[in-house]
């Protein structure tokens, strides 16, 4: 197992994130599979929105081999409080029969909810992560949601906030895009880190470093950011930090 160093301003960083916004503990349900059809219906709508699809959704299909093989107008109907229902029916179900096929090919037997477990149980992180992303409509942030929310696997899903704060604290690079963050949060935070530094540049996203108007003034971080020129883009994680 690799060991993780990470630099002392990635440190400074996670620790002044912790004083301010706790340690987050995550508790993993160990259902990859219902957290990927959750991770879909979130896509464009609001918590509240995609919540209520997926209880209507499991309330009205014990199993997800039945969502595969209903008719896709059902699946939507049940899931229309999500939002972009037909879209996000046909994007369900495309992966289920995907899925359904890759069981037949390993020849496992069982339900899929299973199947998907025992399958990424058998691969490391980064394997996992590249393998969801084979199914149609799985992107990065999505196949690093099921991993780190319901696997607890060291991989960072980076969305808006954490692109966004990731860039202004120096972790990335200016021009990295939130694709290759996923890829360079792997190399430089150690496992351990993963969750609470994630859910804590959520925090800090939202509540001060606002895409618009960040509130500087009152930043905890005000110090260890490259954004206000705290400190020098050139001297934090000179090994990761690329064009």
């Amino acid at each position: 197992m690799t060991i993780i160093q990470p630099t002392l301003h990635l440190k400074e960083v996670y620790e002044l994130l912790i004083e301010t916004y706790g340690e987050p503990h995550n508790q993993p349900d160990m259902d990859p599979l219902g957290g990927l059809i959750g991770t879909i219906l979130s896509q464009h709508t609001s918590d509240i929105n995609s919540g209520r699809a997926y209880q209507k959704l499991i309330k009205t299909f014990p199993d997800w081999e039945r969502v595969r093989d209903a008719p896709t107008g059902e699946i939507a109907e049940a899931i229309r409080s999500g939002g972009l229902a037909n879209i996000k029916a046909r994007r369900i179900q495309e992966v289920l029969h995907e899925m359904s096929a890759q069981q037949e090919k390993d020849q496992h037997p069982g339900p899929l909810t299973r199947y998907l477990l025992e399958k990424l149980q058998t691969l490391q992180p980064e394997q996992a992560w590249q393998y969801l992303r084979t199914y149609p409509g799985v992107g990065p942030k999505t196949a690093a949601c099921v991993l780190m929310f319901n696997l607890d696997q060291p991989v960072i899903p980076v969305d808006t906030h954490v692109h966004r704060t990731s860039k202004r604290l120096g972790l990335i690079g200016e021009k990295v895009s939130a694709d290759q963050a996923h890829v360079i949060f792997a190399k430089i935070v150690p496992p351990e880190w993963v969750y609470p530094l994630h859910v804590n540049l959520i925090h800090h996203g939202r509540q001060i470093c606002h895409a618009q108007r960040p509130d500087c003034g009152r930043c905890p971080l005000y110090g260890e950011c490259v954004y206000v020129g705290s400190v020098n883009p050139q001297g934090v994680n000179s090994s990761v930090m690329r064009n």
